[in-house]
């Protein structure tokens, strides 16, 4: 693990994998690989011998494989989330997955000091996390882990963190901030008996991987640190995700695109989560407001009135409270003033106009920018029609 400072003295402990061949980088001999959809199919007929992996499962899995190689390239470190109730099985796909990792790092429960005392360890290294319960002591950590330049302040020292991990729970992360951003895989309870895979063949098929892997990540660094592939067509965080999978394929158009389809239904569970949140239901509520076309201001709790019909409309037991609405509107860069004796509220500029239209586009509220007699709405129309194909 990288730092300002040297791992502390008790490091040794956690650089024991219980993976085969956990060898560091150095010790990887380069095999060529063949082309990238050869090595590609290896890869998923490998991770497909595991029968609680589905089709899609297997694809993310591969596409995460190569991503992987590139995290330094990505502007977040690679994360999946499994979700494995299957204890039996979730040890094995852990087996199988490390074996198609260059430099794994295999550790059970994740808190701070154990983090700190991983040590030093060349790129790229992920980390595989087999925890049972997500608690959120490990989602804390996912947070620092999963962004380049975060750091960690300890004892007078900064330690860098981020790495590209795979955590494997019981039960789904339960902060939506990560596991929007995290590959979603799903491991499914297996009826049959398991593949009996022996530590000799597993130790040949790491050694295998991990070589053309490496030569892969040799021959194909510079260009996927060019590569202008993209998603527009996706929401955040999906895009991010997707940029991410696509841009460590190379010279192999049609997967990447398939990057867009195994995302395609995250992305679409994201948005509906994104559109049937309360601050996409407050946001409506102002657009509702703004398209009054007599209307200059709106008090908060007119705002707030508005935001409880539409919940109610929709059959959602939630009230909202004006000063809570207050508050989230401020977030969102919505400052209210005081408009006279009837309360706080805001002003409908122009400037204002544009910025709610802007976020209702943002969080695609369910209403649509469509008001014939609003320019804001046209302008938001425009945007969407400039944006650039997917997959370039």
């Amino acid at each position: 693990m990288n730092s300002t400072s040297p791992a502390p003295a008790d490091s040794a402990r956690w650089g024991n994998s219980h993976e085969p061949s956990g060898a560091s980088q150095c010790c990887i001999t380069p095999i060529e690989y063949g082309t990238t959809a050869q090595l590609f199919d290896e890869i998923r007929a490998f991770l497909g011998l595991h029968p609680g992996l589905t089709t899609d499962a297997v694809l993310k899995l591969t596409y995460f494989v190569f991503a992987i190689l590139f995290s330094e390239c990505a502007q977040a470190w690679p994360l999946a989330s499994v979700v494995a109730s299957d204890t039996a099985g979730s040890s094995l796909l852990l087996r199988i997955l490390a074996c198609v990792c260059v430099a794994p790092l295999h550790v059970g429960e994740v808190t701070l000091n154990r983090l700190l005392t991983l040590p030093p360890s060349p790129r790229p290294t992920p980390l595989i996390i087999d925890q049972v319960v997500a608690s959120r002591e490990l989602e804390r950590r996912l947070r620092v882990m999963g962004r380049p330049g975060a750091h960690v302040l300890r004892n007078g020292k900064f330690f860098d963190l981020f790495l590209p991990a795979l955590v494997c729970t019981a039960e789904p992360l339960r902060d939506r901030w990560i596991s929007d951003q995290a590959l979603q895989i799903v491991l499914t309870p297996s009826r049959g008996p398991l593949p009996k895979l022996d530590f000799e063949s597993l130790n040949e098929s790491a050694r295998q991987f991990r070589g053309k892997l490496l030569r892969y990540r040799d021959m194909n660094i510079a260009k996927v640190r060019e590569s202008q592939f993209d998603a527009p067509s996706f929401s955040s965080p999906t895009r991010e995700l997707a940029c991410m999978l696509g841009g460590s394929i190379v010279d192999d158009a049609a997967l990447r695109q398939g990057v867009l389809i195994v995302l395609e239904d995250q992305d679409q569970h994201v948005r509906v989560e994104r559109t049937d949140s309360i601050t996409a239901v407050e946001i409506e509520a102002a657009l509702f407001l703004t398209h009054e076309r007599s209307r200059r201001q709106a008090h908060i709790g007119e705002v707030t009135t508005i935001a409880n019909g539409i919940l109610k409309g929709r059959d959602e037991n939630i009230i909202l409270d004006p000063r809570a609405v207050g508050h989230h509107l401020r977030a969102l860069g919505l400052f209210s003033q005081r408009l006279g004796r009837a309360g706080r509220g805001i002003r409908f500029s122009n400037e204002v106009r544009r910025k709610i239209h802007e976020l209702a586009q943002a969080y695609e509220v369910r209403t649509a920018l469509e008001s014939p007699s609003c320019e804001f709405c046209a302008e938001a129309r425009s945007r969407v029609g400039e944006a650039p194909k997917s997959g370039n």
